[in-house]
């Protein structure tokens, strides 16, 4: 150890007293940290400073037509890229565009045709045909401006893309926006038209049991009619053969009497349709509520309902005028509040049709609902009151029996005849109507009933309110969706800022790894003195020599990293160490190449330099370089040492940095190792070798 620090000790001295050799030291302490700075600060921020890169546009576009206005989409091209400043956009001809990247000038161009928007706009056709951009580059003028000009190309290509599908989206949202408002409006005329279905399947059995005993009704209700007809034929004569008036008279009552028992079931069923008319019209009009109609639907609507409202009028007006004959039988006008009733009916009716016109549904309505109410209290009342008033009728056309000498009532012959025909007419019309109405019942029963299903299948798969909700939007928001369906979420575990922080360990490594180099190239390793040495002491004592120029060197760039060119360094203090543990492998490593080796480990330092520079992974991933580099990457000292101080750059994992450690370690004794074993053997071995060097006075 004495004869180490002695070595040692004399080196320092040498140092000290002859300022030359001082001079040189100096100069190999800070070489290094120049060559790391300079490429440091030359690779600051390359990709924040491309607006240098001059990149030629020239348009050609003509422009299109589309829905009768101009379009000309190169033109908003040229207006973005003015306010683009990520690359030197340089705005002129097709031929100089091209002519200047060929001579080196521009690194890139691109023109515009003059069928662009022409193209772009047969998105809208059939045969849409994909609008081209020409790009045109320079690519034997730099390695990298290729790529950074192909990103600014792609970039404008992005942009009209994106515009196309904002502009292409914004137009179906629009239609969809305004399909689900017009659905939103008529959510309640839907609604009530889902409960008129419902309404009418609700019916549908009582209408069955109506409809089994028609047959029976129509054939009692036409023998009826032929009743009524015979009673007349016999007044006629009767009113011709007076001597014969007693004995007619007295049939025609008789007669008479049995119309009246006859037809009352008549009567009760005309109530029950007037009663189910004005019931159908009231939930129809409430079908029209908050519609807002065409002319045309309104024209509809008008039809319909007076429709409707004609067979209503119809059925009350011979119901009405049947009960004033009947109830001019009797003295006492028992049948007024009925006749009454009827006339109110048959008057609001002609109001309806009024309020129809003019489509006032309020009117409409308020009087759909007064005329239902009167059809239904005629329909309750018809058992407790109208019908034992008809009872009553009978009893005053038998008093008729008491005096047959009397024929005043003769006199109203004619005019009941007349309205008894009337009636008549009516109800055969109404009577042939039912039989109609029999005959399509089945399809009407059907039609009904799938209605209702298929409106309850769609309830059960859908929700109006749902999809009118859907198709109201937001159209800027949804259609600038549409055009970035995806945005990119960067989450940076490891932030650094700049380029060049990034690229410090890189540089710094080579540095420290060059230092070495130079290093063993100006400073001898073996040791001249009259004092007889070992060989193992030779290696250790001129080895320390090296290793404090080599740390030096280490602090020298690592601290001017931080203080002069303000580096990112999440562990400064760190930094700065590793960078000293890393100089101190790579001189043990380059010191015994040539202490063992001479001249040839002179070589082999600045091979295994060339091989680190490519295989290490510092500048491009390993992944993309050739398999020769990825199998060599495990194997080389610069891979652990880049790591390790990119731990202390970007932020430390503790594991990481241990197993960089043991990795430059590792190197440290396998150096050693050969150093201190195969130093005195190989010294010997090539003592010739070393002669043949120095004869050539070429080398030391």
């Amino acid at each position: 150890m004495k004869q180490i620090l002695e070595i040692f000790g004399e080196d320092i001295q040498s140092i000290y007293k002859n300022w030359v050799v001082s001079i040189i030291i100096l100069f190999l302490m800070l070489l290094p940290s120049a060559y790391a700075w300079i490429n440091i600060i030359a690779s600051w921020d390359p990709y924040g400073e491309t607006k240098g890169i001059l990149v030629g546009v020239a348009n050609n576009d003509k422009g299109a037509v589309f829905k009768d206005q101009e379009v000309n989409i190169g033109n908003d091209i040229i207006q973005e890229l003015k306010g683009n400043q990520k690359l030197g956009w340089q705005f002129t001809t097709e031929d100089e565009a091209i002519s200047k990247v060929k001579k080196g000038k521009f690194y890139a161009s691109i023109v515009i045709p003059e069928n662009f928007s022409e193209h772009i706009l047969t998105v809208i056709n059939d045969n849409p045909t994909h609008a081209k951009i020409d790009y045109y580059v320079n690519e034997k003028i730099n390695a990298i401006a290729p790529k950074i000009t192909n990103t600014g190309a792609n970039s404008i290509v992005d942009s009209v893309s994106k515009s196309i599908i904002k502009t292409a989206s914004s137009t179906i949202l629009t239609i969809f926006n305004e399909l689900g408002i017009e659905l939103n409006q008529d959510l309640p005329s839907i609604e009530n038209m889902k409960k008129m279905v419902f309404k009418l399947e609700k019916i549908l059995p009582e209408l069955e049991q109506s409809m089994e005993t028609i047959d029976e009704k129509i054939e009692k209700a036409e023998g009826i009619l032929e009743v009524v007809d015979n009673g007349f034929e016999s007044l006629e004569t009767l009113t011709n053969q007076r001597e014969q008036l007693s004995s007619e008279v007295k049939l025609y009552i008789e007669s008479f009497q049995k119309t009246i028992e006859n037809i009352d079931p008549i009567i009760r069923e005309n109530l029950t349709t007037v009663q189910a008319e004005s019931v159908l019209f009231t939930d129809w009009v409430n079908g029209l509520s908050n519609q807002d109609l065409t002319e045309t639907e309104a024209n509809q609507v008008r039809e319909k309902g007076n429709e409707r409202l004609k067979r209503q009028a119809d059925l009350a007006g011979s119901l009405q005028g049947l009960l004033v004959k009947m109830n001019a039988f009797s003295n006492k006008n028992l049948l007024d509040d009925e006749i009454a009733a009827l006339n109110t009916l048959l008057s609001q009716t002609d109001s309806q049709q009024l309020a129809l016109k003019s489509l006032n549904q309020e009117q409409l309505l308020n009087l759909s609902h007064s005329n239902k109410n009167i059809a239904t209290n005629l329909l309750n009342n018809y058992s407790e009151v109208t019908s034992p008033k008809l009872n009553r009728i009978m009893e005053d056309a038998e008093q008729v029996l008491g005096d047959v000498n009397s024929l005043a009532a003769l006199e109203s012959v004619p005019d009941i005849k007349a309205s008894m025909k009337s009636t008549n007419e009516t109800l055969g019309k109404r009577l042939n109507e039912l039989s109609e109405l029999q005959k399509r019942y089945p399809e009407v029963k059907s039609k009904i009933t799938i209605l209702a299903d298929k409106i309850r299948e769609f309830d059960k798969m859908y929700n109006l309110n749902e999809i009118s909700e859907f198709l109201r939007n937001d159209i800027e928001r949804e259609s600038d969706f549409f055009s970035e369906p995806v945005l990119l979420n960067q989450h940076s575990l490891f932030p650094i800022p700049n380029y060049g922080s990034a690229m410090s360990p890189f540089y710094t490594t080579l540095a420290l790894w060059v230092g070495g180099t130079m290093l063993i190239a100006l400073v001898n390793v073996d040791v001249v003195s009259d004092k007889k040495y070992y060989a193992y002491q030779i290696y250790l004592g001129r080895g320390l020599l090296f290793l404090v120029i080599g740390l030096m060197q280490a602090l020298v760039v690592s601290v001017g990293n931080i203080v002069f060119l303000h580096i990112y360094a999440v562990e400064k203090l760190w930094y700065i160490l590793f960078a000293m543990l890393i100089s101190f492998v790579f001189i043990t490593i380059v010191y015994t190449f040539v202490s063992v080796f001479g001249n040839i480990g002179k070589g082999l330092s600045i091979l295994i330099m060339v091989l680190q520079i490519s295989g290490s992974g510092g500048t491009f991933p390993v992944q993309v370089a050739p398999v020769f580099f990825q199998k060599i990457n495990p194997l080389l000292p610069f891979t652990y040492a880049i790591n390790l101080l990119r731990e202390s750059v970007g932020g430390m994992i503790w594991s990481n940095v241990l197993m960089n450690i043991l990795a430059l370690l590792g190197y440290v004794a396998a150096a050693l190792c050969i150093g201190l074993i195969l130093k005195k053997p190989f010294f010997k071995a090539t003592e010739k070798v070393r002669m043949k060097f120095n004869r050539s006075r070429i080398f030391h």
